[in-house]
């Protein structure tokens, strides 16, 4: 048992042990050994669950950072995402820009197109 278990064992088993008074020397060292057991058994218990609670706790702050970690690394290729798109979008814009003067130069040398003519088919 670790020194800080002994020292609340004892201090609850004094704070129980003057309540029994008027006991016989045989009775007093059978129930101070039993309350001894006793309360050495409850300190163990409280001191388990202690740690568990510590331990639960240290969990939850690694599970938030867990989290957080993610999250932040969502974020980011979200943001390398659109910055993929947008460098494309600026590059085909580019590609556009580069194209159009041919395209302009190239309708002004085109002919306008003769409107059809309809002809009549002859029935069988």
């Amino acid at each position: 048992m670790s020194e800080d278990n002994k020292k609340l064992t004892e201090q609850i088993a004094q704070s129980i042990l003057p309540k029994l008074k008027g006991l016989t020397e045989k009775h007093a060292k059978k129930v101070l050994q039993e309350t001894t057991k006793s309360v050495s058994s409850i300190v163990k218990k409280y001191s388990k669950l202690i740690a568990k609670q510590e331990k639960d706790k240290e969990r939850a702050k690694q599970k938030a950072a867990k989290d957080a970690k993610k999250k932040a690394e969502k974020e980011a290729k979200k943001k390398e995402k659109e910055a993929k798109k947008l460098a494309k979008a600026k590059l085909l814009a580019a590609l556009i820009a580069k194209e159009k003067p041919a395209d302009k130069v190239a309708p002004a040398t085109k002919a306008k197109a003769k409107p059809r003519t309809r002809t009549t088919r002859a029935k069988k």
